[in-house]
């Protein structure tokens, strides 16, 4: 069975270049030279001990109004979430949350077997993203340089954005991983 959720302080060497490529853009390309994301995947790899391919790497910004709602990813097998933002803007912030679904129990896309135990006919009905169908059963705090890897298909929301500004806001990258 994968291991369902890794948590992985002080991921990477110098993370503040790669919160300068956010906030920088203009110095994106030059510190991209010297920092490059593919040292991020080699870690990733390292994790996983597989060969992995990025389907999606992108850079997000959440400010304090910012939600996100609960999902899964399908057609993947990891996600990895590092985040960025600096140590006393981010001090106590809840980050990913992870769901199971109250009616089923279950935290991760159903498999086919699930789908006729439970005898759904519609998942984007049975599975709506309202809150009042999910119950929270964790959830992992932001902390600078850190990564939340977990399997794409368990239930989850990447939390409520903070701050006002790029300087004060979420700042993390998400990498979506098949193993090779």
């Amino acid at each position: 069975m994968k291991q369902k959720i890794f948590v992985i302080d002080n991921f990477i060497e110098f993370p503040i270049a790669y919160y300068d490529k956010i906030i920088k853009p203009e110095f994106r390309l030059k510190i991209e030279e010297q920092y490059p994301e593919s040292k991020i995947f080699q870690n990733i790899s390292s994790i996983l001990k597989s060969e992995i391919q990025v389907l999606e790497c992108n850079d997000h910004i959440l400010k304090e109004n910012d939600r996100y709602p609960i999902c899964c990813h399908q057609g993947s097998d990891y996600i990895g979430v590092l985040y960025l933002s600096l140590p006393l803007v981010n001090w106590g912030e809840v980050g990913i949350k992870f769901y199971s679904h109250k009616e089923t129990g279950l935290d991760s896309f159903p498999t086919q077997e699930q789908i006729k135990k439970h005898n759904i006919t519609d998942i984007s009905k049975t599975f709506d993203c309202n809150a009042k169908y999910w119950k929270e059963y964790g959830s992992i705090p932001i902390k600078h340089n850190r990564l939340i890897l977990f399997r794409s298909d368990l239930w989850h929301s990447y939390g409520n954005g903070f701050g006002s500004d790029l300087n004060t806001s979420m700042l993390y990258k998400k990498i979506i991983i098949k193993n090779g």
